[in-house]
């Protein structure tokens, strides 16, 4: 029969599996479409955690940080993240996307070997992503041709979780720690563009040929797998951390799409829908942290995401096996072309009491995003975060709480595929973490 502490632990394990598996993980980007950090602790401190983490969350970030389990441990952490974004145009658009909250959560498992100098582990993480909605957008089209309607919807929804089997190891003096886990991958992808509206205008003496159809798509799915390796070593007060996170590929099969072709009678025809070119990138980072007192400590992270291979080229493929007077199979290519980002945390945790830790942070990665290829449905632009975070210990518990603030950063474009004559994307970002620690 277990204890009541033991039993509440696993109540609290199942309901967080129950949440991974039914919440919708869509999310606002921070460095990208990667969050600044997992778990309160890391984030609390602006994911300056390569050299820090000593939890279960540590493989989904440097998983040598493993090593720092020396009794089994259970973590259960949520996130709410509530973004704020913005978009104006010269087509009369002045709008805010939908207002919605996204939960984020965690499970992480880990227990050191018995007689060894191994860990083991194994977590799931929402890994992040990118999505929003707007309503009642004045679609490109509304200034070129009269239109039964105006106004549309324009919205996406990226999102990727993982399963992170982990080994780690550590030497008896505890100066080097090493770590590899297995990033099982599992993503979704949604959209609308436009569903709503269909336009064909025959070439004439005025113009040429114009046609654009609504489409929308839902349940593209995506499969992957990838390694993180890391390091930690330690001289005395000072510690020097590394991680490397090989590049996912993930091509998106299975979806379902509605191509709106009332405007040459056809009504709405259905198809399969194939997504290609939205990875996840390899990532390599260096930290160091540095034990000022014994109450003050110091880190400071630079990571570089290789965006530019991961996102260059989106190929979006519909096809259908009936043959009637619309196309079997359609074909768009959307140019992308990301930068890569260099990413600059800082960060320090302070020691208030035996039971108590304050902790702060700050963030700095340039958006990836080129304004001559942004999109108003994918604009992962958000550059700083400052971050804030509190610790409380009692016994075989702790609970750790953090708020994340993505400062407000506009951009800029003239992509000509929503906007003609410019448009300008604005975003904000406020988390709040919540991770919860048992020691049987």
């Amino acid at each position: 029969m277990p204890t009541r502490p033991r039993a509440a632990c696993w109540w609290l394990g199942w309901l967080m599996v129950g949440l991974v598996v039914l919440a919708p993980l869509r999310a606002g980007a921070t460095n990208g479409m990667n969050l600044i950090g997992y778990g309160a602790v890391s984030c609390g401190m602006g994911g300056a955690d390569l050299a820090l983490v000593d939890n279960a969350t540590a493989m989904n970030i440097n998983p040598a940080g493993l090593s720092g389990c020396c009794q089994p441990e259970i973590s259960a952490g949520l996130s709410l993240m509530q973004s704020r974004n913005h978009h104006a145009d010269s087509h009369g658009n002045d709008l805010l996307a939908r207002e919605q909250q996204f939960p984020l959560p965690l499970l992480a498992w880990a227990s050191p070997l018995p007689d060894s100098a191994f860990i083991v582990g194994c977590g799931i993480f929402a890994q992040g992503g990118m999505g929003l909605e707007y309503h009642h957008f004045r679609t490109p089209f509304a200034d070129r041709a009269p239109l039964p309607r105006e106004h549309d919807s324009l919205s996406s929804n990226l999102s990727y979780m993982k399963i992170t089997p982990t080994l780690a190891w550590r030497r008896s003096d505890d100066r080097l720690r090493l770590g590899i886990s297995l990033n099982l991958g599992y993503a979704e992808a949604d959209m609308r563009l436009f569903p709503a509206t269909s336009l064909y205008l025959p070439a004439s003496a005025a113009c040429t040929e114009v046609g654009f159809f609504g489409v929308k798509m839902k349940d593209a799915r995506a499969y992957s797998a990838a390694l993180r390796l890391g390091f930690q070593y330690r001289w005395g007060d000072f510690t020097l951390a590394g991680a490397y996170l090989s590049a996912t590929d993930q091509h998106f099969r299975g979806g379902r799409a509605q191509v709106n072709y009332n405007a040459i009678g056809a009504g709405l025809r259905g198809y399969e829908a194939e997504l290609d070119g939205f990875n996840w990138p390899q990532q390599i980072g260096l930290g160091c942290s540095y034990q000022v007192s014994p109450a003050l400590r110091l880190a400071l992270d630079v990571d570089w995401i290789n965006w530019s291979q991961a996102i260059d080229r989106i190929r979006f493929s519909l096809h259908r096996n009936q043959a009637d007077e619309v196309p079997q199979r359609i074909r768009m290519n959307y140019p992308m072309h990301w930068n890569d980002q260099w990413v600059i945390a800082l960060g320090l945790e302070y020691r208030l009491s035996s039971r108590w830790r304050l902790r702060g942070g700050y963030n700095y990665g340039k958006s990836p995003v080129p304004s001559r290829y942004l999109l108003p449905y994918f604009p992962a632009i958000a550059e700083q975060h400052l971050t804030a975070g509190l610790g409380y210990a009692a016994g075989r518990w702790r609970l750790d709480l953090a708020c994340e603030w993505a400062l407000p950063h506009a951009q800029a474009s003239h992509n000509s595929l929503y906007c003609h004559h410019g448009f300008k994307e604005e975003m904000s970002q406020f988390t709040t973490h919540l991770l919860l620690h048992y020691r049987p």
